[in-house]
């Protein structure tokens, strides 16, 4: 038995008559620690034909006896899978049965000497939905949704102790026996990429719950039958009281986490690192906290991975290979590659955890992809390097007339990126599973799709009444099966894979989850949106019009039937705690009525819940089955019969059946343009595309050639033009990230700012502000600018060159080869580039400095291209991966050893400010008593970031301490510091001179005429 993960490409391709498409994609085999290149053909029916091609990774000429009776691998292998019928209609995952057969070269059979046949079974799940469209549909929106999910992870049957016992549906394990620690495996394992899930812990005492991964351990006794010891906590993994473990070794780290509590396992892969996030409550506030990087260099393959990829991100975590395998080094010669598990360690009898449905996987970014998108990012450099006229005569003179010779490859991409900014329909935004270091790891950024049916899909798949759309505003009442006592204020942004994605926004209360990882978009489960879990803030952009819930959540049945014999428990919450009230007990062989049964659900454990009006206890909910144990059915669904009776012939006639998220959402999507929703909105892409819509590539390319700004070279120009860019993204509203603003309000303060407006239709309100920071920053060349549609095209060309930069950045080098070269530089230069060092007062000097080109000049050169939320990240990253780690204290809640305490004595320095006397405000200046302090450390104290419990997210370096005051330091003090002082430095004397010494005001700031009249400059 094995286990595959199949990837699809979401390019396909169509044949003539529509009925098939194909695409490529990867089957992962954990089990080998391979991935496979195939070929997929996807039928109208729903079935699947997989080719295998070729092996992407993994050993090629050992391991594969199981599959192919040889130990070499043989490509070629076709699969047929097909849904099956017998599937459960409550279920939003569907089973699809296929195999294979293998005639092996060199093996016979004992008996007549014939060849062994090796026959392979797939069984394959996917979410319910996949469908061809055959028919003719015109709406762009209703022909491009995909409601899919990924499905869950879930424990491995033949892979636990023997003291577990796991629930039918394998998502639940608990301890039963007292027989000290226990391991139970994961049905899914992953050799590459980043995988992101969460555990919820429902009965755990502290220090009794273990979670983490692990490699398959092999048979103790070397035999073929014999299962392996899973009496022990085996790879790298974090304890629930604070603690990572691994080998029998304990650290400090993270939070503590109770019953309740969820705690999610980043795993990447591709750099060696193990993460882990906490979704808990503590004291009555909600916490949600990125805890960072528990392990690095831990290698799923079968050499040391120390140093790969963790550039600091790793921010002092122990190395996965430290008393480990540590027999596993390249010296060993060819090793078999491994894959890494979930697994959870339980120990006490009672103790049970649940795999949570929320859970991501990608399967990632390899260095050769990361390795050509930077030389990729170099070549549309070159193309503006040949229209830079370098400051060093003698050289031939290059015209400004010079076309701009970009790549087709990348012509074609920025045509894509023009047409994807304008349809507004995708973000890109990060997720929990991005971790806190985005540069390093960004398997699990996504891009969302904003268009209203896409929401109403994700909408429908968590049986929300109405469909909340991108941008709606809610209320969250509940999370992770908790009722918050505090609400939180969240906002739509978009679904992914079926799911309805959202950020939070706001929390009444004084943590700082949203900037230690709450911050981040995620999504909701059907558990979160029962009724009053999610209410909308105002009218909602969907205006209320309702959206039918699929069958799972309304069943069409006969009724239910009481048939445990301890009858059937009614409690108030879909969730089974001790806050859910117990309303009664319905007796066995109770017929509950159809028209009593209002909803059916998953609670946030798994199990099915049924919400009832009984006449007696009025509202409630019962369970389907007993939790734990053998769990017996409790009730049993009766079967619909159209010929019971005339009532029920009715109902039948008139209720609809929704099998899938995908019709819910189409049926809603009818009535919501049927109702003039869409009207307001449509109408403004249809005014702007009237005059913005680009036909083809040819067009598009003319449009870049006259997007340039007339008398400005190429290299200016866009430098211009991204700069102004960049100033609109700041203003303008947006909801993700870095590059990002919207195409028609782009074109609508830009076409406003220009004489040669040719966009028409175009009536939008958007701050004047906005159009003043346009006005200011195009003042000089406002009488030469291109035409709205050529801007646009070459701000797309510019967001397609950012959105690859953004990637490549860390990998590119900045300092140019001649720097540090005495030869290169010269008996003038010294190792320093001309632009570094600057002429002499001769001028012939010049010709005796030689300009290397490079990567560096390049990237130097043309430095202004990028936007500033593109430099900005870079440097958010840099400094991130540079921050001195922080050992934890014992006691979460006290700040640890290696922060220093900084005395400040605020009243000294107000009454020395107040003063004539620059030697008295020099001396007693909270700024000279923080230079004093700080004159002996180091710069790897200066740089710490520690983030402390209760302290509202605040990064700081050292505490502070203010004399006389009576204060703590619960980030207030710490902020207020460096608010005094660059009050302090900024101040200015009688004289107008800097009363410290520091900073002296710019000449526009003496004179207060031009621009930049508020800036300092260095004395």
């Amino acid at each position: 038995k094995s286990n595959v993960i199949l990837r699809m490409s979401n390019r396909k391709h169509a044949n003539a008559d529509n009925t098939e498409r194909c695409c490529d994609g990867i089957m992962e085999w954990p089990d080998f620690g391979a991935g496979v290149l195939v070929e997929c053909t996807i039928y109208s029916d729903g079935a699947i034909a997989i080719k295998e091609k070729r092996l992407l990774y993994g050993s090629k000429d050992s391991g594969w006896e199981t599959r192919f009776g040889q130990p070499s691998y043989v490509p070629g292998t076709e699969f047929v899978v097909m849904p099956t019928l017998n599937e459960d209609s409550m279920s939003s995952h569907e089973e699809l049965l296929g195999d294979s057969t293998f005639l092996v070269k060199d093996l016979r059979r004992k008996e007549d000497g014939g060849r062994v046949r090796v026959t392979s079974e797939l069984h394959l799940y996917r979410g319910k939905g996949w469908k061809i469209n055959t028919g003719d549909n015109t709406d762009e929106n209703v022909s491009a949704v995909s409601p899919m999910q990924s499905p869950l992870i879930c424990f491995d049957s033949d892979f636990h102790a023997s003291s577990f016992s796991l629930s039918k549906d394998k998502r639940t394990v608990t301890c039963v026996a007292a027989d000290g620690r226990g391991i139970a495996y994961g049905n899914v394992g992953f050799t590459k990429g980043v995988h992101y899930w969460e555990v919820k812990l429902e009965k755990a005492e502290i220090g009794s719950v273990y979670i983490g991964v692990a490699e398959k351990p092999e048979s103790t006794s070397g035999g073929f039958e014999t299962q392996p010891r899973l009496n022990r906590w085996l790879g790298w993994g974090f304890v629930n009281f604070r603690a990572t473990y691994s080998a029998g070794v304990e650290r400090v780290y993270g939070a503590h986490c109770h019953a309740g509590d969820t705690v999610g396992v980043l795993l990447d892969c591709d750099a060696g690192r193990i993460s882990f996030f906490f979704d808990g409550v503590k004291y009555g506030e909600h916490i949600l906290n990125d805890l960072g990087c528990a392990f690095e260099n831990v290698s799923p393959f079968g050499f040391n991975a120390d140093g790969c990829g963790s550039g600091g991100a790793g921010q002092g975590a122990p190395s996965g290979v430290d008393g480990g395998r540590n027999s596993r080094y390249p010296a060993n010669g060819a090793v078999r590659p491994k894959a890494m598990w979930p697994v959870i360690g339980l120990r006490h009898p009672g103790d049970r955890v649940t795999m949570s449905s929320k859970c991501m996987t990608s399967h990632g970014v390899d260095a050769f992809t990361i390795m050509k998108n930077s030389l990729a990012v170099d070549e549309i450099l070159c193309a503006y390097e040949k229209d830079y006229t370098p400051q060093i005569p003698p050289q031939p003179k290059l015209t400004s007339s010079t076309a701009l010779s970009l790549p087709p490859w990348f012509v074609k991409e920025s045509l894509q990126e023009y047409n994807r900014w304008k349809s507004g329909r995708w973000l890109r935004t990060a997720t929990r599973g991005s971790g806190q270091n985005r540069l390093s790891s960004y398997g699990l950024d996504v891009d969302l799709d904003t268009s209203p049916l896409a929401c109403a899909a994700a909408s429908a798949s968590l049986g929300l009444p109405i469909a909340l759309l991108c941008g709606d505003r809610v209320d969250v009442k509940r999370s992770s099966g908790r009722i918050l006592e505090l609400q939180e204020e969240a906002v739509v942004l978009g679904a992914y894979q079926g799911r309805l994605f959202y950020r939070l926004v706001s929390q009444k209360s004084e943590g700082g989850s949203l900037m230690e990882g709450g911050g981040r978009a995620w999504f909701w489960d059907e558990s979160e949106a029962v009724e009053g879990g999610l209410q909308l803030i105002g009218e909602g952009l969907g205006r209320s019009v309702v959206l039918p819930k699929l069958n799972r959540f309304n069943p069409i049945c006969g009724g239910l039937k009481v048939v445990y014999t301890g009858g059937a428990v009614v409690r108030s919450d879909l969730e089974i705690f001790d806050g859910s009230e117990n309303l009664g007990n319905i007796p066995m062989g109770t017929i509950i009525p159809a028209k009593d049964i209002i909803e059916r659900r998953l609670n946030s454990c798994g199990v099915a819940r049924y919400f009832i009006n009984h006449e007696q206890m009025g509202r409630g909910w019962i369970s389907g089955r007993i939790r734990g144990g053998k769990e017996e059915s409790i009730v049993e669904v009766i079967p619909f019969d159209n010929d019971n009776d005339d009532d029920n012939d009715d109902d039948g006639k008139t209720q609809q059946r929704y099998l899938t998220p995908e019709e819910s959402a189409n049926e809603w999507y009818m009535h919501y343009v049927a109702a003039g929703s869409e009207m307001e909105s449509s109408s403004k892409i249809r005014s702007i595309s009237e005059s913005l819509d680009i036909e083809s590539l040819d067009e598009f390319q003319a449009l870049l050639s006259a997007g340039k700004i007339h008398g400005l070279n190429d290299m200016d120009s866009d430098s211009l033009v991204a700069s102004v860019y960049g100033k609109l993204v700041d203003v303008l509203p947006h909801f993700s990230e870095g590059v990002e603003c919207s195409f028609i309000d782009c074109a609508t303060v830009l076409a406003s700012a220009s004489p040669q407006n040719q966009v028409k239709g175009i009536h939008r309100s958007i701050d004047a502000n906005v159009h003043e920071v346009a006005s200011e920053s195009l003042v000089h060349v406002m009488d030469r600018l291109p035409p709205t549609k050529a801007l646009m095209a070459r701000i797309a060309m510019l967001r397609a060159l950012n959105r690859r930069a953004h990637v490549a950045l860390p990998w590119l080098p900045m300092r140019p080869s001649q720097e540090g070269s005495c030869i290169l530089g010269g008996l003038h230069g010294f190792g320093a580039s001309l632009e570094r060092a600057g002429r002499t007062w001769d001028s012939k000097s010049t010709n005796k400095w030689a300009q290397v080109t490079s990567i560096a000049s390049r990237f130097r050169n043309c430095r202004e291209l990028f936007f500033t939320g593109t430099k900005r990240a870079f440097l958010e990253g840099v400094m991130d991966a540079t921050t001195t780690p922080t050992p934890l204290s014992n006691d979460e809640y006290e700040l640890p050893r290696d922060v220093r305490t900084l005395r400040v004595n605020r009243l000294k320095a107000r009454r020395a400010m107040t003063s004539n006397d620059n030697n008295l405000k020099r001396k007693h200046s909270v700024f000279s008593q923080m230079q004093r302090e700080m004159r002996g450390w180091s710069g790897a104290t200066l740089r710490r970031g520690f983030v402390a419990k209760g302290h509202g997210g605040q990064k700081r370096a050292f505490k502070v301490k203010l004399v006389g005051e009576g204060v703590n330091d619960y980030s207030g003090p710490y902020r207020e510091v460096f608010t005094d002082s660059m009050q302090e430095i900024t101040d200015l004397d009688d004289t107008g001179s800097s009363s410290l010494g520091v900073l002296e005001p710019t000449a526009n700031n003496q004179a207060e005429v031009g621009e930049g009249r508020d800036l300092f400059m260095f004395a």
